[in-house]
This record gives structure tokens, sequence and C-alpha cells, in this order.
């Protein structure tokens, strides 16, 4: 189990330290091209908010998943 949990911690630190790279070559090479803000239209992302917090409050509830 600690070998789990040391393995888990690694490669978590990597990942942290990955991120930290890449934000600072980011900020570095400075703004990309102009993107499409909204990548989702409206109605889907509205539909996916409230699918989001119908299994969230399932979830919590005991409602879905293992009982």
């Amino acid at each position: 189990m600690l070998r789990i949990i040391l393995l888990v911690m690694f490669v978590s630190v990597i990942a942290v330290g990955f991120l930290a790279v890449m934000g600072t070559l980011r900020a570095i090479t400075g703004p990309a091209a102009e993107k499409d803000e909204e990548p989702m239209p409206a109605p889907f992302r509205r539909i996916s908010y409230t699918v989001l917090i119908v299994l969230m409050f399932g979830v919590t509830t005991g409602w879905l998943g293992a009982s």
C-alpha cells in the first residue's frame, strides 16, 4: 500500500512540475493566435452543466453509484 501511495505522490510531483514548466514556456512565448472564445454552443453548455449538477447530487446522496 505504501508503494502505491509513493508512486501516486511521485506521479503528482512530476505532473505539477511539468505543468509549471509548460506555464512558464507559455508565458515566455507570448499569447497564442486568436482562438474561438466559445467552443461549445450555449444550449449544449447549459445541458452539460445541468447533467453535471444532477450527477454530483446523485453521487453525493447515494442516489447514483454504489449503494
